[in-house]
C-alpha cells in the first residue's frame, strides 16, 4: 500500500547500472513516491543544486564517486540531505569510509524493494521532523523580533495611535501562533504518524498542549505590558478570555 506522506517522499536514485536505475524508481513510484534518477554524480549534484529531496540513494562505485568524492559533497551542496548507499560490492573498506559521511544506511544489492522503502520512510521522517524545528525555530526568532521592534519608539512617539499598534501587536501575535501551531502539528504529525488533532499525551506530557501554553502566555504577556498604554475593551477582554483558557 502507498505510504501516506504529504507530499509524497522526494527521493534522488544516483546509480550508472540504468536497468537497476530504471526498474527501482519505477517501483518506488508505484509505492507513492517522487522519484528523480541520475547515472553520474554529475548530474546529480545539479540536480541536488535545483531541488530539494529528502533522501539521496546513491551507488559507490559510479563515474564521479570512485573514492566518494559525490558523498561527500552532499554535505555542502544539501547540509540535511541524508544519504543510503547501495551497492553491489560492499567491502570493509568502502563501509567504514562511509562512516562520517552523512550516510545513515549501507545496504547492498540485491535488495528487497520492502526494505529499501522502510529506510527511505524513516529518512524522510528524520529529515522532515529537522526541517520542521528549523521552521519551528525560525518563526519564533522572527516573531520575536517583530514584537521587539514595535515596542521600540520612533522618532515621534506620538506617530503611532496607540488602537493602531495594539492592533498591529495583536495581529502578529495572532498570525504568529498559527504559524507556530502549524509547525508543531506537522513536526509531531511526521514524527508520530498521528493525524493532526489526535496527537497522544505520554506521561501527562503533551507537546501540542505546551506549546499552546507558551504561545497563550507570550500573548497575555503582550497585552498585559501594552495595557496602560492604550484603553482598549476589546482587548482587555480578550486577555481575560485568554487567561480563562489558559487556566482551563
Amino acid at each position: 500500500m502507498p505510504h501516506s506522506f504529504d507530499p509524497p517522499v522526494h527521493v534522488l536514485l544516483a546509480d550508472d547500472e540504468e536497468v537497476y536505475l530504471r526498474a527501482t524508481a519505477e517501483l518506488l513510484r508505484e509505492d507513492g513516491f517522487l522519484v528523480d534518477t541520475a547515472p553520474d554524480a554529475a548530474q546529480a549534484t545539479r540536480m541536488m543544486e535545483a531541488m530539494v529531496f529528502d533522501v539521496l540513494v546513491s551507488d559507490i562505485r559510479m563515474p564521479g564517486n570512485l573514492r566518494f568524492e559525490f558523498i561527500k559533497h552532499v554535505s555542502q551542496v544539501a547540509p540535511d540531505l541524508p544519504v543510503i548507499i547501495v551497492t553491489a560490492h560492499p567491502t570493509v573498506e568502502t563501509a567504514t569510509e562511509s562512516v562520517g559521511l552523512p550516510v545513515v544506511a549501507y545496504l547492498t544489492k540485491p535488495l528487497p524493494i520492502e526494505h529499501l522503502i522502510e529506510n527511505l520512510l524513516r529518512c524522510a521522517a528524520l529529515v522532515r521532523t529537522r526541517r520542521a524545528i528549523g521552521r519551528y525555530t525560525k518563526h519564533i526568532k522572527v516573531w520575536s523580533e517583530s514584537l521587539q521592534q514595535l515596542q521600540e519608539p520612533g522618532p515621534n512617539p506620538q506617530a503611532t495611535a496607540p488602537k493602531r499598534l495594539a492592533q498591529e501587536v495583536l495581529g502578529l501575535s495572532l498570525g504568529s501562533m498559527a504559524s507556530l501551531l502549524s509547525d508543531m502539528s506537522s513536526l509531531f504529525e511526521t514524527a508520530l504518524g498521528e493525524a493532526p488533532g489526535s496527537l497522544p499525551c505520554v506521561l501527562g506530557q503533551c507537546p501540542r498542549q505546551n506549546a499552546n501554553e507558551e504561545a497563550l502566555r507570550d500573548t497575555i504577556r503582550v497585552l498585559e505590558q501594552t495595557r496602560h498604554s492604550f484603553k482598549s475593551k476589546e482587548l482587555g477582554e480578550l486577555r481575560l478570555r485568554l487567561e480563562q483558557s489558559l487556566r482551563a
